[in-house]
């Protein structure tokens, strides 16, 4: 059952985003970048109707995706969102740092969220 409802959120997750008022992130190079990240990732995972308390913790949002699609990369490709390598960077600065693709630094000062 449980993997059924992350099926179906992670099916619904370009719908729900075109419906919704969720707020997006801000650029990954914004000092607001992962507070704005964290806040849209879980309206998107409560929209989709899993509980509030599973779309609290970015982690726990994170492992769900990879166990449906093994890698970032199949994520982005699948969401509708965005551009595939800005959902990319985002999910790299989040959980990592460093630089974005284009080489600017995460966060305005390259650490992880």
């Amino acid at each position: 059952m449980r993997y059924f409802l992350i099926l179906a959120w992670m099916v619904s997750f370009p719908s729900f985003a075109a419906m919704t008022s969720c707020p997006p992130a801000e650029p990954v190079t914004s000092p607001n970048f992962c507070t704005s990240f964290k806040a849209a990732a879980a309206c998107h995972c409560a929209l989709s109707g899993l509980p509030e308390s599973m779309c609290q913790d970015i982690n726990e949002i994170y492992d769900r995706m990879l166990a449906i699609f093994n890698s970032v990369e199949q994520v982005c490709s699948y969401q509708q969102d965005t551009l595939q390598q800005i959902c990319i960077d985002d999910w790299n600065c989040y959980r990592y740092g460093g630089r974005d693709s284009q080489g600017n630094l995460c966060s305005a000062s390259g650490n992880p969220c």
